[in-house]
């Protein structure tokens, strides 16, 4: 009774520590109605949303989720409630837009700005993967008040590709479009100032 009640950011933690299977039965359970949602909604830009291939895309997220040792879970940056709600929703959505090709009709999908992640100012794609453990260092340096918050929206941004849009639509986020933006903007420069301003960047 009390696991129906744990933040599921918590119950992620404790499925990939224990590897229990009654942890990931829940987690299935409770996320399973969200990513079928996402891809209902999604199939409807262009087709009926048949359920037996609505079960298919379903599996297909799974799938994606748990390949290679759960490695999109493992590598997923956890420390804020709605960031796994988020990123199952990308995950949904992409599976449901990669069956899409096959088909026709398909460009009525905005699918054109969610390919490769924008990077900080100052930053290549390889350096930013190279220096994600520096700059998440120089993440902890911001404000107590709005650390979390803003470390949420520096990766969901530059590491998982959300928009902006996307991000504030996040209830816990509590910001406009403009806000996250603005956010976006002042954590670029931030990161600008503190990482590229380190001896790092001479290495090559």
């Amino acid at each position: 009774m009390e696991k129906t009640e744990t933040p599921i950011r918590e119950l992620l933690d404790f499925c990939l520590s224990s590897e229990d299977e009654r942890y990931w039965q829940e987690f299935v359970a409770r996320t399973q109605p969200l990513i079928a949602n996402v891809i209902i909604n999604t199939l409807r830009r262009w087709r009926d949303p048949e359920p037996s291939l609505v079960d298919d895309l379903v599996q297909e997220t799974y799938l994606r989720l748990f390949a290679k040792d759960r490695k999109a879970l493992r590598g997923l940056r956890n420390e804020y409630e709605n960031t796994i709600f988020a990123f199952l929703k990308k995950v949904a959505f992409n599976a449901t837009c990669d069956h899409g090709r096959q088909g026709k009709n398909f460009d009525e999908v905005p699918i054109d700005d969610m390919i490769v992640p924008p990077c900080p100012d100052g930053f290549d794609r390889i350096q930013f993967e190279r220096c994600k453990d520096q700059i998440q260092n120089c993440l902890e340096r911001l404000p107590e008040e709005t650390k979390r918050r803003d470390q949420s929206i520096f990766w969901l941004y530059f590491e998982q590709g959300f928009t902006a849009k996307e991000i504030s639509l996040l209830p816990a986020m509590g910001l406009t479009i403009k806000g996250v933006e603005a956010a976006i903007l002042r954590l670029t420069r931030f990161i600008k100032e503190t990482c590229l301003g380190s001896p790092h960047d001479n290495d090559g």
